[in-house]
């Protein structure tokens, strides 16, 4: 499964890659910092998923999501934000998305489910550590 990586901020971007690449089958294709560099690296390399702060420099993340819809882009869009859930969630599902996480408090929420999408269909091993059974994700209150 192939993933961008949309995050502003280098230490975090860091993180978030590291803990994407520890998923088996995963592979981060592309970072990106703006709003434009974040659009081209996804038409560029068509990812299965896109991971998106809303917040960037230059630009916002709501901007690229819409973009990309508007290009057609058929991969699962994740946002992972510190923005007010109540009112970004719905703003983000308006425009496409397909997961609303809270970087304080949803990282291993979000490891899970990219987990599960990546198995399935077929079974695969974790090279970091499953964690338990999640419920389903749900966008919104």
């Amino acid at each position: 499964m192939k993933i961008v990586v949309v995050e502003d901020c280098l230490p975090v971007r860091r993180l978030l890659v590291g803990r994407v690449e520890c998923e088996a089958g995963v592979s981060v294709v592309a970072q990106a910092s703006g709003e434009d560099e974040a659009v081209q690296a996804v038409m560029a390399t068509t990812p299965d998923v896109v991971l998106l702060d809303l917040q960037l420099s230059p630009g916002s993340g709501l901007a690229v999501l819409s973009r990309l819809r508007r290009q057609s882009f058929a991969g699962k869009v994740f946002v992972l934000s510190s923005e007010d859930r109540a009112i970004y969630a719905p703003l983000c599902t308006q425009r496409g998305a397909n997961g609303f996480y809270d970087k304080a408090f949803d990282v291993d929420r979000l490891m899970g489910d990219l987990h599960d999408l990546c198995c399935e269909g077929a079974p695969r091993l974790r090279r970091c550590g499953a964690p338990g059974p999640r419920p389903p994700m749900h966008l919104g209150g």
